[in-house]
């Protein structure tokens, strides 16, 4: 049998835990400032700019040293090392198009949420078939001290209702 001091040792522990507690915000994320989803679509585009432009440091510098990249068919990245790793061997290797469209945008204090539908093709010197992807990408950004927003969190996937041809005239505008 365990012994009363025990228990109330631990009981103890729970109320003081519970005592120190930060109130759970049952808040829901909402839909952010005009000032929010404008930073949020400027950094999208600034990511796709340094993509094409095959400018890895400038990708690179859109997320936080702690990062988490979850690509569909590829294994999870995790801190900056990890993900310029990744994107070394991809940046900069032929002729890229790539066409997003911000779909919803959603705040909550220094958070936002970002999903976005996207065409992405990339046509590599010397292999005939272009690669070509197209999905949702899920993104999680922080602000830091500074006040930029960084990609904490990209999750991208293919969904059937997001597929080539891409729209003739750009993305469809978000909703």
């Amino acid at each position: 049998m365990k012994s009363p001091r025990l228990y109330s040792g631990f009981a103890g522990a729970v109320l003081l835990a519970l005592a120190c507690a930060q109130p759970v915000s049952t808040a829901r994320a909402s839909e952010p400032p005009a000032t929010v989803r404008a930073a949020i679509e400027l950094a999208g585009n600034d990511w796709v700019a340094a993509f094409k432009a095959g400018d890895l440091e400038r990708l690179l510098g859109l997320y936080a040293p702690d990062a988490t990249v979850a690509l569909h068919d590829q294994p999870m990245l995790q801190g900056i090392d990890a993900i310029r790793r990744y994107f070394s061997q991809r940046v900069g290797r032929g002729e890229v198009e790539f066409l997003t469209s911000l779909e919803r945008v959603e705040a909550d204090g220094r958070t936002a949420y970002a999903l976005s539908s996207y065409w992405f093709t990339l046509r590599v010197p010397g292999r005939a078939e272009p690669f070509r992807d197209a999905g949702r990408a899920l993104l999680v950004y922080r602000q830091d001290d500074a006040g930029r927003w960084l990609i904490q969190l990209d999750i991208d996937q293919t969904t059937p209702d997001v597929k080539f041809p891409e729209p003739a005239a750009g993305p469809p505008p978000a909703t």
